[in-house]
């Protein structure tokens, strides 16, 4: 209850605050001494963000996967489409780690996780496509595209959903991002790109 506490009121406003200021950031362009001080209170509060996720992982009690991490989003995937009857497939770069930090590794898990939600509840997908690969080298990325109904691409102006700014919070304190591409008719696809150091 304390650890549901904490993220529904503290984390998720930590994480608003660090997605306004990335915004807030691309209104300074030129303004070098204010792109400082905004980058230092975004590294500041994704310090507590980080330390607060450390703090709900241990009231949590959850169970670290961060070894065979690949093996694990497998099991999920199995989970899902026996649960769903969606097929699903899974591609692993074999440059993707062996082994990742324990909180690298329950975010991506836990992204990967609510996307397959999304999917389920509002997709209309025969489809889900999941990769674990690099993205232009010091990047990694986390991706889950599948062929359902999509949305119209204007949804892009309206407040994304809460689990999308569940996704984005987990990504923004990775020190990465999150990317959805949606178009009517065209399927959908989340990804999360992480800088590989703060993977391994």
């Amino acid at each position: 209850m304390l650890a549901r506490e904490l993220h529904d009121r503290v984390a998720q406003t930590l994480t608003t605050m660090l997605i306004e200021l990335e915004n807030f950031k691309v209104e300074q362009t030129g303004r070098q001494s204010a792109l400082r001080q905004l980058g230092e209170l975004q590294e500041s509060t994704r310090d507590v963000l980080t330390n607060l996720r450390h703090v709900l992982y241990d009231l949590r009690g959850e169970t670290g996967i961060e070894e065979g991490f690949a093996d694990a989003v497998r099991d999920l995937l199995a989970r899902f489409e026996e649960r769903t009857h969606v097929h699903v497939s899974l591609s692993v770069s074999p440059s993707w780690p062996l082994r990742l930090r324990s909180q690298a590794a329950l975010n991506l898990y836990r992204i990967i996780e609510e996307a397959l939600a999304n999917v389920r509840m509002h997709s209309g997908a025969g489809l889900v496509e999941v990769a674990l690969g690099p993205v232009l080298g010091t990047q990694l990325a986390v991706s889950v595209k599948d062929d359902g109904r999509g949305s119209d691409s204007a949804a892009g102006d309206r407040a994304p959903g809460m689990g999308v700014l569940g996704m984005q919070e987990r990504a923004v304190i990775l020190g990465g991002r999150l990317e959805v591409e949606t178009t009517t008719g065209g399927g959908t696809t989340v990804r999360a790109i992480i800088p590989k150091e703060q993977l391994i």
